[in-house]
């Protein structure tokens, strides 16, 4: 059997992590898998799922721990369960199970597209499929809603790279359906956003978004807006004008593809 690091077919993200395993432990992966990032949106009641995320490849170990490696951190190793637990690792701090996994992340914790759920969510498929433990990954969701702003529109997702350690305390919001930007908007107004997230909204609305809102994805403090396509450079500039920080911006195209709604 071709070692999965050596097959052309897959695509070359998939193939450089189990090479990372492979050059770590000196022996193949036995499965690599992958999970989106996602864009929770009106405090989780929208989800979108975007291309970038995390990737796990590894293999099952016998003595029921888990052992985690970061592609970009080889150096701060977690073996679980422990109470030593490397920052990019907090994620899984609760986890267990027999298997090694090298772990490779595109997505900067706080950014706004929820990277620790992405990794999660990675690590439960390769104990699902490593171990037999049970699948709770789609627990509770259901089939898209009927949210589809076509190809015309974007979600701008605004990493302001601020960094907090205190919680954000997220203020009830019941989504009822309807006009998204709309909706998106009103979320905001009911919390209470960082300033720098309050910022970033204010100028997307003023530049012609459709509709703005804060994130929670601790300890960063994002934003997200709904912008007509031909519109995201327009934003991308008034938003970058408002703030101090310079942003980094991600761009998704929505689709009923790309959305689950929670129940």
């Amino acid at each position: 059997m071709i070692d999965i690091a050596d097959r052309p077919e897959i695509a070359p993200e998939l193939r450089l992590v189990p090479h990372a395993f492979r050059r770590t432990f000196g022996r193949p992966a036995a499965g690599v898998w992958y999970a989106p990032g996602v864009l929770n949106l009106l405090g989780g009641a929208l989800k979108v799922h975007a291309k970038w995320g995390a990737i796990v490849a590894g293999d099952r170990r016998d003595d029921g721990l888990l052992e985690l490696v970061s592609v970009n951190r080889p150096t701060e190793r977690a073996l679980l369960p422990s109470g030593d637990v490397p920052a990019w690792a907090a994620p899984l701090s609760g986890s267990s199970g027999g298997a090694t996994l090298m772990c490779s992340i595109d997505l900067p914790q706080g950014s706004g597209l929820s990277a620790g759920e992405a990794l999660r969510t990675a690590v439960a498929l390769a104990l699902r499929d490593l171990t037999g433990t049970p699948d709770v990954c789609d627990e509770g969701l259901l089939h898209p809603p009927e949210v589809d702003e076509g190809a015309l529109h974007r979600f701008l997702v605004v990493d302001t790279r601020v960094r907090r350690p205190e919680p954000q305390v997220e203020r009830a919001y019941v989504y009822e359906g309807g006009d998204l930007g709309a909706a998106l908007t009103a979320y905001h107004r009911a919390q209470d956003p960082d300033p720098e997230q309050d910022a970033v909204v204010e100028a997307a609305l003023a530049a012609g978004a459709r509709g703005a809102s804060m994130l929670l994805d601790p300890p960063g403090r994002p934003a997200v807006a709904l912008v007509d396509a031909d519109l995201v450079p327009a934003v991308k500039k008034a938003i970058t004008k408002a703030v101090q920080i310079p942003p980094r911006y991600l761009t998704i195209a929505p689709s009923r593809l790309s959305t689950e709604a929670l129940r």
